[in-house]
């Protein structure tokens, strides 16, 4: 890319698209709050959608190339669900982006002037580049540290591997920075795998929906520090990984 962007795996400059400007950096909370008459008491705060309005130029050789190249455009960005959006200012993280609308006209028959703006339902930055990290549980419980990046709480996947079999037992997965807890009771056969999805706020077992004892909360992660995560219940011969992308504000 160069000074462009890239939208669902596809770089735009290829077809002459250049951002002149973007919004993308912006950083806003909705607090509510009600009004008394010397002081303001707030209930906290929401994260609304993020809205990136991007101003572009398309250029070409000619007025019929400028137009088949903005065609391609309007095929690439005319998707009815959230996309990756990559910014080569921020090329090292990718938004969930939605295309809402693009706007603007000929300045000349070698160059379209216009803006391209998206919403993103998901108002975080994700990185482009997945953390995965592997530990030994070899007691119980049996506490590892993870150190994070980024500047928004992190949704990781757990993924627990039995080393023997576990019958009828309680594991539950803590962080203990969050103070979030997650609780699953059942049997695992050795080599058999629990996956806890904070994404998706699911629990699989074998690949499998596995949420009917599951209590708690799916613990996250704190950004930019060391973060200590509790396993108990999983006996002392079994394994555990943590992946995750750091998530930027």
């Amino acid at each position: 890319m160069s000074n462009s962007l890239s939208f669902n795996g596809t770089d735009l400059s290829t077809y002459g698209l250049i951002v002149t400007n973007e919004s993308a950096a912006a950083f806003r909370q909705l607090v509510d709050f009600v009004q008394l008459p010397d002081a303001a008491y707030p209930f906290g705060a929401t994260r609304e959608a993020k809205s990136i309005s991007l101003d572009i130029a398309i250029t070409g050789s000619s007025y019929a190339n400028v137009q088949s190249k903005l065609d391609a455009i309007k095929r690439i960005l005319n998707q009815r669900a959230s996309k990756h959006l990559i910014l080569d200012v921020q090329d090292d993280r990718y938004y969930n982006a939605q295309f809402i609308s693009l706007g603007g006209a000929y300045k000349s028959p070698r160059a379209f002037i216009g803006n391209l703006d998206f919403t993103c339902p998901d108002p975080v930055a994700h990185s482009t580049t997945e953390t995965s990290s592997d530990f030994n549980i070899n007691a119980d419980p049996k506490t590892v540290t993870e150190t994070t990046g980024g500047t928004d709480y992190i949704k990781p996947i757990y993924t627990l591997t039995a080393g023997e079999a576990l019958n009828d037992v309680t594991i539950k997965v803590e962080c203990v920075e969050t103070e979030e807890e997650l609780q699953w009771t059942g049997s695992l056969a050795n080599t058999e795998k629990l996956m806890v999805d904070v994404i998706n706020w699911i629990v699989r077992k074998e690949g499998s929906t596995s949420m009917a004892t599951v209590v708690g909360q799916f613990p996250r992660l704190l950004p930019g520090i060391t973060n200590h995560i509790k396993i108990t219940g999983f006996g002392t011969t079994g394994a555990l990984n943590i992946s995750y992308r750091n998530c930027f504000l």
